[in-house]
């Protein structure tokens, strides 16, 4: 069993102890995490501002999503076009040769980005010990990533973390399979986190 099919299915199962639960208590436990989110959003932002400008500059960067066809492709481009000279690639769990969706395509291709030519890609151990720093979209992928590639928590940052502000939760939400709306709202977000690594990279250029 491969290491990403290992990181899949204890994300799946995650999924499934939640939906054991009640749909009231699902509100009230998202409620109470989301809360706790946004207070500490300030600083884990500066914390995660004072690392990427104190520390070594990354040459190599990882981003990692569930199926890796919307976010972190677009989080890939993204951080390409914006921080010259660094090698930025991007895999995730479910499945090779997946095409990105039609709408993120040309959502995309409006702001400058270009997915159409990109197809997922399975995350192997290789490319997260290569990496300098691995960035994913919320910090489940985080806590499985960091015990099934065996990688100290401070090579991975959580994506939503580099946003100024707080959305609605600690994650970059997936918009697969829903409307144009849901899609330019996490391109939205993700070029809020682009920002902010672009304007510190500039800084220790």
């Amino acid at each position: 069993m491969t290491t990403s099919t290992t990181v899949l299915r204890q994300l799946r199962g995650m999924s499934r102890v939640g939906s054991l639960l009640s749909g009231e208590s699902v509100k009230v436990l998202r409620l109470a995490r989301n809360t706790y989110d946004r207070a500490l959003h300030p600083l884990r932002h500066a914390t995660l501002r004072w690392k990427l400008t104190k520390g070594v500059r990354p040459k190599r960067i990882l981003v990692l999503c569930y199926g890796n066809v919307c976010r972190s492709p677009y989080l890939q481009a993204a951080l390409l076009r914006e921080i010259p000279g660094v090698q930025v690639i991007s895999a995730g769990f479910l499945s090779r040769g997946r095409p990105v969706p039609p709408i993120a395509v040309e959502l995309s291709r409006q702001r400058g980005v270009e997915l159409s030519a990109h197809r997922s890609t399975l995350v192997t151990p290789d490319m997260v010990r290569d990496a300098d720093l691995v960035i994913v979209m919320d910090a489940e992928i985080a806590r499985r990533v960091a015990v099934s590639f065996s990688v100290k928590p401070g090579k991975i940052v959580i994506a939503p973390d580099l946003a100024p502000s707080f959305a609605n939760a600690r994650g970059i939400k997936d918009p697969m399979n829903q409307s144009a709306g849901a899609f330019i709202s996490t391109f939205d977000h993700l070029d809020r986190c682009v920002a902010t690594m672009a304007a510190l990279f500039k800084k220790t250029a």
